[in-house]
């Protein structure tokens, strides 16, 4: 059986790309197809392929700036053929890439990771005006796909009167980067709060907050954003971003983990849990983490406060081990083994509707 990968943009390294990594390990010889691919942005399986993109890959150097071409996107997706050589493609979309020109006879399967043009596709006059024809030529892309397998349940809510019979895989997170290390093992002094999803001014407004109330902490994350409030505050006031080898000591020493980061894959978020320690993080968060450990907060001091005394009045009583189960599902390993199942389902489906043919004839 010979595969082709597909996707929408290759353009950062990010939790995204990291899936499309995995799902090169499965597939080593497939080649990839995308709309957007910034060469040397991303190393590893991904960057050894033979990639196919398209014109943006001259005009796009990120996916904020690839999603402002949205309205392009389904005639573009006409232009982009992969070959009618491949018996199957796995798609890992955003929203856009399980449109992408294929073969009638060439079955594919998508693993939709977002809707990535719900939350982007209203910033220029000529998304507004044709964001109901993408999404429309979205959903329709969908239907045509032989198999779709969704990320999330909030998703699959999204979508059940157009795909009523959708599954739900929680996508990769490398957990067994994270050791669950005894609760003993730290004094758990200081709260780590996540520098991405917090403006500078919201970031400072944090730490005159933690300040105030006379509690210790430190930023953790891509904090380059950020470099007005580090001229300010103490050098140490800043851990960075780091590999997770580095990230899960101080993940496992602290109190808790702040964060509001929103607008992407919780990954920190995941990492606190896997080492045992309680997160409070914004509402939004909820489609992607709930249960013991995690407490929800709005950005406002009374509402971060309250969710701060919470934590620190159920600290003896919160176990790590329940905390951890929490992230179990997004297991790297478990993830690959149920592509693999759903693989291996489709190709023995595909050997019996051969057999039967041949039987027919």
């Amino acid at each position: 059986m010979k595969v082709a990968i597909t996707c929408d943009t290759l353009l950062e390294r990010n939790h995204y790309t990291e899936i499309i990594e995995l799902i090169c390990e499965l597939f080593p010889n497939a080649r990839l197809y995308c709309f957007a691919h910034k060469q040397g942005a991303i190393l590893g399986h991904i960057e050894q392929r033979v990639i196919t993109s398209t014109h943006l890959s001259k005009t796009v150097r990120s996916e904020n700036e690839f999603y402002l071409h949205s309205y392009q996107i389904p005639s573009i997706a006409k232009n982009l053929f992969v070959s009618c050589e491949y018996d199957l493609i796995v798609n890992i979309s955003k929203g856009f890439s399980q449109g992408i020109k294929k073969c009638d006879r060439t079955k594919q399967i998508t693993f939709l990771y977002e809707l990535g043009y719900e939350n982007r596709i209203n910033k220029t006059l000529l998304q507004r005006i044709f964001k109901n024809f993408v999404e429309s030529w979205a959903i329709k892309s969908l239907k045509k796909a032989d198999l779709v397998v969704v990320s999330r349940e909030d998703i699959k809510e999204k979508l059940k009167h157009e795909l009523p019979n959708l599954d739900v895989t929680p996508p990769p997170f490398r957990v067994s980067d994270y050791t669950l290390f005894p609760k003993n093992m730290f004094p758990h002094h200081f709260y780590l709060i996540e520098s991405n999803g917090l403006t500078e001014e919201q970031a400072t407004q944090l730490s005159e907050w933690m300040d105030e109330w006379k509690l210790e902490y430190q930023f953790i994350g891509n904090d380059k954003h950020l470099s007005g409030l580090k001229q300010k505050l103490p050098q140490n006031k800043f851990f960075g971003n780091r590999c997770s080898g580095e990230h899960a000591p101080v993940l496992a020493s602290s109190k808790a983990l702040i964060s509001f980061n929103t607008s992407e894959f919780p990954n920190l978020v995941l990492a606190t849990m896997a080492v045992g320690r309680p997160v409070i993080v914004a509402n939004e968060i909820k489609k992607w983490v709930d249960g013991t450990g995690t407490f929800f907060a709005s950005f406002s001091k009374q509402s971060l406060k309250v969710m701060i005394d919470e934590v620190i009045a159920r600290d003896d009583e919160l176990e790590g081990q329940k905390i951890r189960a929490h992230v179990m599902d997004y297991h790297d390993i478990k993830f690959k083994a149920q592509i693999k199942r759903i693989l291996e389902k489709y190709h023995e489906d595909l050997h019996a509707s051969s057999g039967c043919e041949g039987c027919s004839s």
